[in-house]
């Protein structure tokens, strides 16, 4: 099978001149010390604004204040998870609790701009913008529900909470002794992690050696303990050396089949070898960076019949040609053409 299928092997040679380029990457603009705080009112549809506190935490996690002006109560909401910056551009990345993405331009180290779900600029005359206050928030925050590793070992229980990935302390308060308690009944031996899920509030309270105060949980209420794990946290997919999911083609959403194999590319470090499919055939060649830059010298393809509906190796291939820039927004890879247009865009799945 192998055989017969390199031998109708098709090749096609597509280059990517690096001629003069638009899309090239914006200036890097630093944030400031952290940790720092971005405080503001966005725009709200049910309300009379969000006033919105989000601080930025060097360790790379994050957490916000939202208090929605004039609703009745429950009015305030709290949002705990990581942060990274795309590889160019100065786009902050956010992912909190609730896994959703959100976007925020760092104009400059005092102010971030809010985009809309596909990272790109809000054309309105309502405000979206963030400013940085002179000093950063502390942690205090009630979160419901609040998942994450529990263990409790020599006297002392630890919750790594899943979106952020920080290892807090848990204090003898609320319902602390009924989540030890079915942690100890459920343990296969000491130390060993279980996915728990409480109502709890995150602030700071005086460590174990009495000399400081650090971010700590307060079980309010125990909801369940179970094996698991935590999912995968946000962080910064690498170009190279990954499969990249194809999701969106030329602005339309790609179907990724239920079997075999998925759409996609991947850019291999040895020998700057290409290799990807559209969801059918395979397609090989080699590539060369420059920075933001991208240049492909050939690509190969089989020539398979493919019956099931769904690849789109034909547009694909049509689509590479006009490839000139890359950039990465953690879990994202888009591609563009030499005017800065969106051609593709890849996720890690």
């Amino acid at each position: 099978m192998f055989e017969k299928l390199w031998a109708c092997v098709l090749m096609a040679f597509v280059f990517w001149h690096s001629g003069p380029v638009n899309a090239t990457a914006a200036v890097p603009v630093p944030l400031p010390q952290l940790p720092a705080t971005f405080s503001g009112t966005l725009p709200c549809a049910s309300c009379e604004g969000i006033q919105t506190n989000i601080t930025l935490q060097a360790d790379g996690t994050f957490f916000s204040r939202q208090f929605y002006v004039g609703q009745p109560l429950p009015n305030q909401a709290s949002d705990l998870g990581r942060w990274v910056m795309s590889h160019y551009g100065n786009i902050l990345v956010t992912q909190g609790q609730n896994s959703e993405l959100r976007y925020f331009r760092v104009k400059s180290a005092d102010e971030i701009e809010m985009l809309d779900l596909e990272a790109r600029t809000i054309f309105s005359t309502l405000n979206y913008s963030l400013n940085r206050t002179s000093t950063a928030d502390v942690p205090d925050l009630k979160l419901s529900p609040l998942t994450g590793l529990y263990r409790y070992f020599a006297d002392a229980g630890r919750f790594i909470e899943c979106a952020s990935g920080l290892n807090l302390p848990v204090v003898a308060m609320g319902d602390n002794a009924k989540l030890e308690n079915a942690y100890l009944q459920l343990r296969e031996e000491p130390g060993q992690a279980l996915l728990a899920t409480v109502y709890g509030h995150i602030k700071p309270a005086q460590s174990m050696e009495g000399d400081k105060l650090t971010p700590s949980l307060h079980p309010l209420r125990f909801e369940n303990i179970a094996s698991g794990n935590c999912p995968k946290h946000l962080r910064s997919a690498k170009l190279e050396n990954q499969f990249w999911t194809l999701v969106q083609l030329q602005g339309k959403p790609v179907v990724l089949p239920e079997t075999g194999r998925a759409p996609g590319l991947m850019l291999h470090v040895d020998n700057n070898r290409l290799s990807g499919s559209g969801g059918c055939n395979q397609l090989l060649g080699t590539y060369a960076l420059d920075g933001r830059l991208v240049q492909l010298s050939l690509v190969a393809a089989t020539r398979m019949a493919c019956l099931s509906g769904g690849n789109v190796d034909t547009e694909l291939i049509d689509t590479l040609t006009q490839v000139r820039s890359w950039n990465i927004l953690g879990q994202r890879m888009e591609l563009y053409d030499q005017l800065g247009r969106l051609l593709a865009r890849f996720e890690v799945r």
